[in-house]
């Protein structure tokens, strides 16, 4: 076989083909390990690149990867690991719409199935082998059904506003960043795809550590986030010249630096980024867009149509279909966004669905839709959603006919989809998702051990396995899992699942042991941020945030701290103090002042906020808060705080927070609370706030009961209201046992869903609770409101202690 390769890899009449890079990279994985299958040569498939079909806008020769000639069955290896590469792939524009043939079919070396796009359009294979459409100064009247009421505004037009006393002719657009920046666009994406389905530890950034573990992985997610917005904004900039107008935009760059926050966080959670990025924009620096606009203005090509022309079409016009600019895998994200950003969660969902049903391979969709399930409190759609992909990454991991190598991301989609199962204990699939989660931890434990144990988290918690579930989330080894997972505070909500399985397994000092963890993360997010009373009477997190820097190398302040010691010792000509000063015009007049100088000035020195500054140190979103809340309700019914703990006044004016609308520049957005898209949001919430300030539409019937009832609930503990002293002696009053009583019933028909069965006075028959009329969607599985595990926080524990004040034990067995 070796022999027959060097033949074939040496001979020089091989004939030359065109062929997609994306179905070479799986054409080589497929047969990387059984190379008696190989149905081209190497030199076949690796001198196609060279033929660069640049008529229908791909990259130019000159910027292609260029591979030695010189093959032989020694350095087969290496070519092949050249090949499967990303940098290798990221070289290479495709223009194939390569879904709409089989995915797994080998092509044929005749085989041409080439896309022809206008010049300016350009497709691009990320890392996992997905298209990504880029877009560079097209006519926009080559261009239609594009939402124009959206677009960002050309930026020459400020310069026209700019210079109206200029008589000359306006110069011709000048080349944006975007220029040559196609490669280095497309890895920033991977690097935030990376991020996004690792939820930050597999980041091809590595943070500084100067304050702690915990800020290092924000600051790793900081860089990756800064710089895919940078790009974002590069892409989305639209130019104009006179008459003609042209655009320019990548829509998968806004996707990966945007929907994720919008589908955790809401529209509201995203215009509060926005205004914190206002104060580091001037005409300085690049700070790109607002990050409304860039979305926006993403979503208005959803459905962009490429026009035909005579000479473009030729005679061939009548029988072309209709050519969208975008893929339809882009369509359903650009679809999905569109949604996500009006607090449209559940019809983004449905995008979602079908996504993953047409393009299973797309793992940042499925991460997406795992999200928005999540938000939504929706089990079941996370579940399809993790079922739609489970066949295709089974095969893809060497499934039961080995037609498939391992994917290189095939880690991350075993505990994605672990995730899934998980979601529902009723599904009978935890097995299932405990192995898939072992499974990938035990092969990449530094890329998808957050994920895995938030997937084994549900799993453990299903079958009140405790002690394990303290294991993976409360001890130092299991931290370790998620500690680098700082991508939008993923690994606060997992300090969250540790300090309630620590209250879940009794041991001593488990109470302590949670109010650490609560401090630790919760706590000190909220602190931070400035939205706790302290920072409130401050005035907000606008003005707690603008002290916040990113964190700075221990290693680096170390080196510096040394330096300047010996030089202050040392240097009367000293060049590390001594130069550093003298080029300022501040001359040293002694060695040991000199180095303290330097080392203050190097602390006190004024330093602008920057977007990863911004990036790095978020305020808490309305998912976040729940977890926080969840976490601090189970101390106090734990017994673990009292009532009246100052925490609970904090975490109301976080609440307070959340809430705040700012609803005059946008209408779409007008007509719903910031929290109004997460049912379990509307009902931790409700603990410290009034429920009819929650939701301006109508909801659920057995959601609207849960907030009523929560609410009562703490009311009567006075929760988020600075007593002086516990009334202990109401607890005997008659009123006060009436009122739980109420608080029993009401979270008693929320967690049945309103469909119980109410026995009367006498005992002669049952009657039937209904919902009320009208309302024919008030059962759980049309309306949820938050997975299992998660519910049960709230619903068992609080139906318990309820019942306990009340003395009512049967009611908790219904």
């Amino acid at each position: 076989m070796h022999a027959f390769l060097s033949k074939k890899l040496t001979s020089s009449s091989a004939q030359m083909h065109r062929i997609h890079l994306h179905n070479v990279h799986r054409h080589i994985r497929q047969c990387a390990h059984r190379p008696q299958t190989l149905l081209l040569p190497l030199s076949v498939i690796l001198r196609q690149y060279h033929l660069a079909p640049t008529k229908y806008g791909t990259a130019s020769r000159a910027s292609r990867t260029r591979i030695s000639p010189s093959y032989t069955p020694s350095n087969f290896g290496n070519i092949n690991k050249l090949i499967t590469s990303p940098s290798f792939c990221k070289s290479f524009s495709t223009n194939i719409d390569y879904q709409q043939s089989d995915p797994n079919r080998v092509p044929h070396v005749n085989e041409q199935i080439m896309e022809h796009l206008p010049i300016g359009v350009i497709r691009q294979s990320d890392f996992f082998g997905e298209t990504i459409t880029f877009v560079k100064d097209v006519d926009e009247k080559s261009l239609s059904s594009v939402d124009h009421s959206t677009l960002i505004q050309s930026k020459n037009q400020f310069n026209q506003k700019n210079d109206n006393n200029d008589n000359s002719q306006p110069e011709p657009p000048k080349s944006t960043q975007a220029d040559d920046s196609i490669s280095e666009a497309t890895s920033s994406f991977d690097g935030m795809s990376l991020c996004i389905l690792s939820r930050g530890s597999a980041n091809l950034h590595t943070g500084n550590d100067s304050d702690g573990p915990e800020a290092r992985a924000f600051h790793a997610s900081a860089l990756a986030w800064s710089e895919i917005l940078r790009h974002a904004s590069d892409w989305n900039c639209n130019n104009e010249h006179g008459s003609v107008k042209s655009i320019t935009t990548a829509p998968m760059l806004t996707v990966a630096a945007v929907a994720p926050v919008v589908a955790q966080g809401g529209s509201h959670y995203l215009r509060r980024i926005d205004r914190l990025l206002d104060a580091t924009r001037d005409s300085a620096t690049a700070t790109p867009q607002s990050l409304w606009a860039i979305a926006n203005n993403a979503v208005s090509f959803r459905d962009a149509v490429l026009s035909t022309t005579p000479e473009s079409s030729g005679n061939n016009s009548d029988s072309e279909p209709i050519q969208h600019l975008l893929t339809p895998r882009e369509r359903w994200h650009m679809h999905a966004l569109h949604q996500l950003l009006q607090n449209n969660h559940r019809d983004a969902m449905g995008a979602y669905l079908r996504l993953l049903e047409l393009f299973p391979g797309d793992l940042l969709g499925l991460s997406l839709a795992l999200d928005v399930a999540y938000a939504l409190g929706d089990a079941n759609s996370a579940l399809r959603a993790a079922t739609n992909v489970s066949t295709y990454w089974t095969e893809r991991d060497g499934g039961a006919l080995r037609f498939q190598q391992s994917h290189p991301a095939q880690n991350l989609a075993n505990s994605l989809i672990s995730v899934g199962l998980s979601s529902s204990s009723g599904s009978s699939r935890a097995s299932t998702a405990e192995r898939l989660a072992e499974t990938a931890i035990a092969r990449d434990s530094d890329g998808t051990g957050g994920t895995s144990v938030w997937a084994l988290s549900h799993c453990l918690a299903s079958e009140g396995r405790s002690s394990e579930m303290v294991s993976k989330l409360a001890t130092t080894d299991g931290a370790q899992f998620y500690e680098a997972c700082g991508y939008l505070h993923f690994h606060t909500r997992m300090k969250g699942y540790g300090g309630i399985a620590l209250l879940d397994c009794r041991r001593a000092g488990a109470g302590r042991s949670a109010l650490r963890l609560y401090d630790g993360g919760f706590g000190r997010d909220i602190e931070y941020s400035g939205n706790n009373v302290e920072g409130l009477e401050r005035g907000g997190e606008e003005v707690c945030l603008r002290e916040m820097r990113v964190p700075t190398s221990v290693r680096s302040d170390v080196a510096d701290a040394v330096g300047t010691m010996f030089s202050g010792w040392f240097g009367g000509s000293g060049k590390s103090a001594g130069d550093g000063a003298s080029q300022k015009g501040q001359p040293l007049n002694d060695s040991d002042g000199a180095g303290q100088g330097l080392i203050d000035q190097k602390k006190q020195r004024p330093k602008k906020r920057t977007m990863e500054d911004v990036l790095c140190w978020l305020p808490p979103n309305p998912l976040l808060l729940t977890h926080g809340t969840a976490l601090l309700l189970r101390l106090t019914l734990c017994d673990a705080i009292p009532e009246s703990d100052d925490r609970w006044a904090d975490l109301r004016a976080a609440w307070t927070v959340a809430l705040r609308s700012d609803n005059g520049s946008d209408d779409s957005v007008g007509n719903q609370t910031p929290v109004e898209f997460m049912p379990m949001a509307m009902i931790a919430s409700s603990l410290v706030m009034e429920p009819d300030k929650l939701h301006l539409n109508a909801v659920s019937q057995p959601l609207q009961i849960a907030m009523q009832g929560f609410h009562k609930m703490g009311k009567l503990m006075k929760l988020g209201q600075l007593k002086m002293a516990p009334l202990s002696s109401q607890k005997s009053d008659t009123s006060h046992v009436e009122e739980w009583r109420e608080v029993l019933y009401l979270i008693a028909r929320a967690r049945d869903s309103c469909e119980r069965w109410e026995m009367p006075t006498g005992m002669s028959s049952s009657t039937y609770l209904l919902a009320d009329a009208g309302d024919n969607s008030s059962s759980a599985p049309a309306h949820p409101i938050g997975w299992d595990f998660d519910m049960r926080q709230f619903l068992e524990y609080s139906l318990c202690h309820a019942a306990m004040q009340v003395g009512d034990y049967e009611t908790p067995c219904l």
